[in-house]
């Protein structure tokens, strides 16, 4: 927002410059658009003239606009009451039962002590109804399945198929990745290591209870899945639409492999697709080492993640129960398009298995 201070250094200025502007009658142009300032303002006058536009009245709006795409949410304000209690909550349930597996009947509590703080968090936020976190539980459960989506996906992509696999006898939940859905972000940006935080801190509320506990991942949400199984007791891994091979020119996967992604320069060339390239690249190490069974299932004109992410899995994976799976079309929405068809149905015998 522009300052009375910024106003009169402008108009000193243009007093000292032996000029004066006459107001006219009509509408003036914004001199920021969405993208940024025009060709023709860029130089010493660009910061004034970007922050100041003027209405068809003729009166100044102060009104600054964040640039795109590097827009960010606002910051946090003070959590309400109703969150901070939650959070109490929640930290005095797994301070109390930290040492000890819960129960069945304290598991789900867990659980849902923990929804409804996550829920009263992005409610605060503002975040729309199918970018939320999904989670529904039952004490008598044969296991669980954590649902993990991608960066250009969200929770609501994978929420048919955890109702089926809840209504199959499976504890669900489908997290949200870090700032998905905020204001200003139609995919998340942030780094593969805080996505894969939160997955593993999910995974171990899960794995608190009693039974199995599967992980599926869609798109990069597979590349997290894999990572996770390096470090936790996962039981199985079901990868949909699988995205570990990127689909980037050779320079960039040669830029990611060879680690110069981390310099500024090439960092701006590349973007923060660097990041998730370089997720890939380690994940890709994981598979040679897998002792779960693995199912993936992937269309061929899956137009985000390459078909060749399958075919790699399945010539690495080691495990004798593993299932590979290929469709003609479906693009990279393949439960959108076959999961009604009989892929819900084979991810749960998979699971049972």
């Amino acid at each position: 927002m522009t300052t009375d201070g910024q106003n009169s250094q402008g108009g000193g200025a243009r007093r000292r410059g032996g000029q004066s502007r006459r107001r006219t009658s009509g509408p003036r142009r914004n001199t920021r658009s969405a993208q940024g300032p025009s060709q023709s303002n860029r130089g010493r006058n660009t910061s004034r003239s970007s922050s100041r536009s003027t209405s068809p009245g003729g009166n100044e709006n102060a009104r600054r606009q964040d640039p795109r795409p590097a827009a960010k949410p606002a910051a946090p304000s003070k959590p309400s009451p109703i969150t901070q209690n939650l959070t109490l909550s929640a930290w005095d349930l797994s301070r109390t039962r930290k040492a000890q597996p819960d129960s069945p009947r304290g598991h789900v509590m867990t659980l849902r002590t923990h929804q409804r703080l996550v829920a009263s968090f992005e409610k605060e936020r503002a975040i729309p109804d199918p970018d939320r976190s999904f989670l529904r539980v039952k004490e008598d459960a044969r296991g669980s399945v954590l649902l993990i989506h991608g960066v250009s996906t969200g929770p609501g992509d994978l929420r048919e198929l955890a109702n089926f696999l809840f209504d199959s006898g499976y504890n669900v939940y489908v997290l949200r990745l870090p700032d998905y859905g905020t204001p200003g972000h139609t995919i998340s940006e942030v780094s593969w290591e805080s996505a894969l935080h939160q997955a593993r801190q999910c995974f171990q509320l899960l794995s608190r209870g009693t039974g199995r506990v599967h992980v599926v991942g869609m798109g990069f949400g597979a590349t997290l899945a894999l990572h996770l199984s390096g470090t936790e007791s996962v039981s199985s891994l079901v990868l949909l639409s699988p995205a570990i091979m990127p689909k980037a020119s050779l320079l960039q996967r040669m830029l990611v492999r060879f680690k110069l992604h981390h310099l500024k320069f090439v960092h701006q060339m590349v973007g923060w697709n660097a990041d998730l390239m370089e997720g890939m690249e380690k994940a890709r190490s994981q598979v040679g080492k897998l002792r779960v069974p693995v199912y993936a299932a992937q269309c061929e004109d899956d137009d985000r993640a390459s078909p060749l992410s399958l075919r790699f899995l399945q010539r690495r994976s080691k495990h004798k129960a593993s299932r590979f799976q290929i469709f003609p079309s479906g693009g990279h929405a393949i439960l959108a398009a076959h999961g009604e068809g009989g892929l819900f149905k084979d991810i749960v015998n998979f699971c049972d298995g």
